[in-house]
């Protein structure tokens, strides 16, 4: 076992903390709001939603933005199973809990967002089904990963937590974790293939736009182009949550998976970026990038943000851990200012329409955003989620068998680690 192949719960900080009951406060907040959207309806009090603007930023946001931000299990699983990218392995889980919370978020934002919320168990019903309906397949992939790849891949720390805390059930967990390992390389490829299908599609609905979408965004290569800015979202993400966990809670990083998450974002930022020029200058729309004001603009803030970061990422001052932490963060935004102007920001649904969120649908969409962040701190610090060194691991176990006496961490057999 290598210093880095452990996965390390954040121990000794307590889970109910102001932070925590902020964040339920919002929650609360937004939930009652919630449940008077589907009694009240889509009304001008509760969401900014037109005619013409009949998507507002519940899907546009929630769902095109923050599924690509949440596709590090889909982009960085590709990296460490298919190409067998062993540096990687230590931040499966992180990517793969960011992935569960972003997704499911996202279905209920779908869920909320519909004019008609009651009949969204059709999409179990095949023979209900618009087969001519781009969003079709986005509701049925979306809800087919988030419910068994994502769930699933996500169980071996719930198991690990049950094997440890609870050892009466431990025989039962076990089990299941060795069902689990038969199944898994099918369970690894609905875990990339259907990603793949839904992103892609999200590209496709916005095709459909055709010339109501600015010149710059709309092309036959969106449901690449979506697909690939959420390949490099996905490694920002996880790197992001790493470097917090680092400012907030002292913990330590591996310079080498830090090193090799910088090196494949870098990569795709650049080769993302490459081609969506080469698509412009084919196409004949270049001079639009210098002659169309606000959409000109708009482009290049993308451009500048997404590439300067990457840039930056490739130099030596990109190692160290603060410029590292924002030009990551940067570089997510400008990712998903990318991801979000086809359906909002360069997207002219006709003449002088105008949309704008109400301020019920901001709180709203803050909510399960703050859902995911709270599951997220909730998870790191019960499940062995972050990566950590056989050392950290030590230093848990001897921490938590000094305030629960009885409980073994350590000392197994070879056959059981």
């Amino acid at each position: 076992m290598t210093r880095w192949e452990r996965s390390v719960p954040v121990y000794g900080v307590p889970v109910l903390t102001r932070g925590f009951w902020a964040l339920c406060a919002l929650i609360a907040v937004g939930l009652v709001l919630t449940g008077y959207r589907e009694v009240a309806g889509l009304t001008a009090g509760i969401s900014g939603m037109t005619d013409p603007f009949a998507w507002g930023l519940w899907k546009t946001f929630n769902v095109m933005v923050l599924t690509g931000l949440g596709s590090g299990g889909f982009a960085v699983g590709i990296a460490a199973w298919v190409f067998n990218n062993k540096k990687l392995h230590s931040v499966m889980r992180v990517a793969l809990l960011t992935s569960c919370l972003a997704y499911w978020t996202g279905l209920c934002m779908l869920g909320i967002d519909v004019g008609r919320p009651w009949n969204f168990y059709w999409v179990v019903l095949p023979w209900q089904w618009n087969l001519h309906s781009p969003l079709l397949e986005i509701a049925v992939c979306m809800s087919l990963y988030a419910s068994v790849p994502l769930f699933l891949e996500n169980l071996p720390p719930i198991f690990e937590y049950i094997i440890y805390e609870f050892p009466k059930w431990r025989s039962i967990a076990e089990t299941c974790e060795s069902v689990m390992a038969k199944v898994y390389p099918f369970i690894i490829g609905l875990a990339y293939i259907l990603p793949m299908m839904h992103q892609s599609s999200l590209g496709a609905l916005m095709v459909l736009g055709g010339k109501r979408v600015h010149t710059l965004w709309q092309t036959p290569c969106l449901p690449l182009i979506y697909v690939w800015a959420a390949a490099y979202l996905g490694y920002n993400c996880v790197t992001l949550c790493i470097l917090l966990a680092k400012l907030a809670w002292k913990r330590d990083v591996d310079p080498v998976v830090m090193a090799e998450l910088n090196k494949l974002t870098v990569w795709l930022v650049y080769s993302w970026t490459a081609f969506r020029f080469l698509d412009i200058i084919v196409r004949g729309k270049f001079l639009h990038a210098f002659t169309d004001g606000y959409f000109s603009i708009l482009f290049w803030v993308e451009t500048a943000l997404t590439l300067g970061s990457a840039y930056v990422l490739s130099t030596e001052k990109g190692k160290k851990l603060s410029t590292m932490f924002n030009a990551h963060l940067l570089c997510a935004v400008g990712g998903m200012i990318y991801r979000f102007s086809p359906t909002t920001l360069a997207f002219s649904a006709k003449e002088n329409a105008f949309y704008f969120p109400a301020a019920a649908e901001l709180i709203v969409c803050l909510t399960f955003i703050a859902i995911a962040v709270l599951g997220y701190l909730v998870a790191v610090k019960k499940l062995a989620i972050l990566p950590g060194s056989n050392e950290d691991w030590m230093k848990m176990a001897k921490y938590e068998e000094s305030i629960k006496p009885g409980i073994q961490l350590t000392g197994y057999a070879p056959a059981d680690h």
